[in-house]
């Protein structure tokens, strides 16, 4: 059995919780884009402040959709006609604090609001009910994190 001065040395990689949770943001990167494509796609949440409010489109934009995007559903605004938005999405972790953005070029026309008026200013990120299903996640490996360095493996 370890003693508490060799428990404590193995678990001293925790002192730094910042590093710590960035790791594990960086590991669920994924699953963290996943829920904001969710988001728009399956609910129809464009404004993560507000996602109550959800968007439609103009008949005749939801017309054009259905004869000539890739992706056709029109229920609801999904930011997703061909792909290209949603698929260039990337997570940028900071020291304190992640972001989510686009490199696509349909961002910064969202972002800035030459595109939907500033409608779409706020699509990116997660909405309450996604932080919730990140921070399982998060705890999930914080504690198994925290078992492998007390158990030594």
């Amino acid at each position: 059995m370890a003693s508490l001065s060799q428990i404590a040395a193995k678990i001293s990689k925790f002192k730094d919780i910042h590093k710590v949770l960035n790791g594990i943001i960086k590991d669920n990167k994924l699953e963290i884009l996943s829920l904001n494509r969710d988001q728009m796609w399956e609910e129809g949440i464009v404004d993560v402040n507000n996602p109550q409010a959800i968007l439609h489109y103009a008949p005749s934009t939801a017309k054009q959709k259905k004869r000539k995007a890739k992706y056709k559903r029109t229920d609801h605004i999904t930011l997703k006609w061909n792909g290209s938005f949603h698929d260039k999405m990337k997570l940028v972790i900071k020291a304190t604090e992640f972001f989510i953005t686009s490199k696509d070029f349909k961002w910064s026309k969202f972002s800035s609001g030459e595109w939907g008026g500033g409608r779409f200013e706020n699509a990116l990120g997660l909405t309450d009910k996604s932080k919730s299903e990140l921070r399982k996640l998060v705890k999930s490996d914080l504690i198994l994190g925290f078992k492998h360095a007390i158990q030594g493996s």
